[in-house]
């Protein structure tokens, strides 16, 4: 068993850390072994909308012609049977351009050849299962940007082939780990009962 962290984050954030760092060790007390992908730490390129890796058919994603880790990313997401994906948004007017950069290149898991209306999942349908960790700086509950971000993460989730089995969104606060650490214990045990049931 094996779960992966997608660490979307733009910034830096102990808060982030910290997180990551109590599920990681939560997962390996129970024998199981995990993976930390750090996006920002990846040299990925901007998405070119040249569509050369939507127009082989197949189930698995296309490697892209663009010569850099995006590949390699790919390779160790698909080794994954679940997947803890976090981001932050610091901003309620722009987004978190580390995010937007990584999701676009996802275009991978999808098949749109030329003349086709729009895009199709390359597995038309869920494999895998995740968890989604939002940390939003911008204060203020339910608006706008909580609603971007969850949708930005919801895509990550589908394009890779995962089912949203919980989310939740974290707002700055002092002793923040304590302050969810139930809730963050919860949404690792359904994950992993999820791939438990998928196992059995």
């Amino acid at each position: 068993m094996n779960i992966t962290f997608i660490d979307c984050s733009e910034r830096y954030h102990s808060e982030i850390n910290s997180i990551i760092d109590y599920l990681n060790q939560y997962f390996n007390s129970i024998k199981i072994n995990t993976n930390i992908l750090t996006i920002n730490q990846y040299k990925i390129a901007k998405c070119t909308q040249c569509r050369c890796c939507t127009q082989k058919k197949g189930e698995n994603p296309i490697k892209c012609v663009i010569k850099d880790e995006m590949s390699d990313l790919i390779d160790k997401i698909e080794k994954s049977d679940a997947y803890v994906i976090l981001a932050d948004r610091n901003s309620l007017f722009e987004r978190n351009k580390i995010h937007e950069k990584f999701s676009e290149r996802l275009v991978a898991y999808y098949y749109w050849p030329y003349g086709q209306v729009e895009a199709k999942p390359r597995r038309g349908y869920f494999s895998k299962n995740s968890i989604l960790i939002n940390l939003n700086t911008t204060k203020y509950f339910m608006n706008h940007s909580f609603y971007t971000s969850k949708l930005y993460m919801e895509h990550t989730s589908a394009s890779i082939g995962a089912r949203v089995i919980d989310w939740v969104a974290l707002t700055p606060k002092e002793n923040l780990l304590e302050n969810y650490e139930s809730r963050l214990k919860h949404m690792a045990y359904r994950l992993i009962a999820s791939i438990n049931q998928k196992a059995s």
